[in-house]
């Protein structure tokens, strides 16, 4: 899930809202300001919902079925997963003590209408603000092409972080893990490939604002099929000093199910850090299951 681009009040105070990923992603699911849907079933205290996702324009959305590599000569076939349980999504997506802090504030978000009102939602945000390029379109789409059609369950994770020592105490770091799953293997190679192939090393300018957006690669992805984008919003020519500045989104495809983890405020170490950690416990919860068949 990616964030649609969006000013905020406090733009004169060099504080940008951006609706991923989402992550998402986004993103994908990382609000900036929407309004909490009634319909989603609250575990926890929540925060206000974030688009969180990495959008992408009509035509790229999520494929019915994934490619799949031949095992090794001589190695044993792992089969994909099928599509989670709300119990299962809660143990493999990531927790409190996955994030080596407490958070200030959790919220678990249940149920489908949870990403239909605030996910899969096409924006206009980015050709608002930015015209109406190819990436800009992409930028306000990418939640519904990576939703795509006919998701069967949902479950998303929302975490509000305390503010780092020596950063803008105003803001709290943003962390959003979440999981769709689906009647068929899921394959987001192709939004994000025309994500990549529009976005990469173009910067989006308005005025003296710009943001830059590069794609996300995860070199400890415990062989799973990950792809994303790091986003940094700049204003004349320097990224702007705050941590809500800087946003990344990374997709999971994991057998029938959708992962997203997307994160405002953090660093591009340590959101790898826990982008690593969500790629370790699907990887960990597979060969579990392979053990078991």
């Amino acid at each position: 899930m990616h964030l649609p681009y969006r000013r905020s009040h406090t733009w004169n105070s060099s504080r940008v809202c951006l609706s991923v990923v989402a992550v998402t992603a986004l993103g994908v699911l990382c609000g900036c300001g929407g309004s909490q849907p009634d319909s989603a079933n609250t575990v926890t205290q929540e925060t206000e919902p974030s688009d969180t996702g990495t959008a992408a324009p009509e035509g790229s959305e999520q494929t019915t079925e994934g490619t799949e590599e031949a095992p090794a000569e001589g190695a044993a076939e792992v089969e994909e997963p099928g599509a989670l349980t709300d119990e299962e999504k809660l143990e493999v997506l990531l927790s409190s003590a996955d994030l080596g802090v407490s958070p200030e504030v959790h919220a678990t978000h249940e149920g489908l209408s949870y990403f239909q009102e605030n996910i899969a939602v096409e924006y206009t945000h980015y050709t608002e603000i930015f015209d109406e390029t190819e990436c800009a379109t992409a930028m306000d789409r990418i939640n519904v092409d990576l939703v795509g059609e006919d998701p069967q369950s949902g479950l998303a994770q929302a975490y509000t972080l305390p503010p780092e020592e020596g950063t803008d105490e105003e803001y709290r770091p943003q962390v959003y893990a979440w999981m769709l799953s689906y009647d068929r293997e899921v394959d987001t190679s192709s939004v994000w490939n025309y994500v990549h192939e529009h976005c990469t090393g173009v910067q989006l300018q308005s005025g003296t604002d710009e943001v830059e957006i590069e794609p996300f690669t995860l070199e400890d992805s415990a062989e799973l099929s990950t792809d994303g984008v790091s986003m940094v919003i700049h204003r004349d020519g320097a990224p702007i000093d705050s941590p809500a500045a800087v946003r990344h989104s990374m997709t999971i495809d994991f057998g029938d199910n959708l992962v997203m983890i997307s994160a405002v405020g953090l660093s591009e170490t340590e959101f790898a850090e826990l982008a690593a950690a969500q790629s370790q416990k699907l990887a960990d919860y597979a060969e579990s299951q392979a053990d078991d068949a």
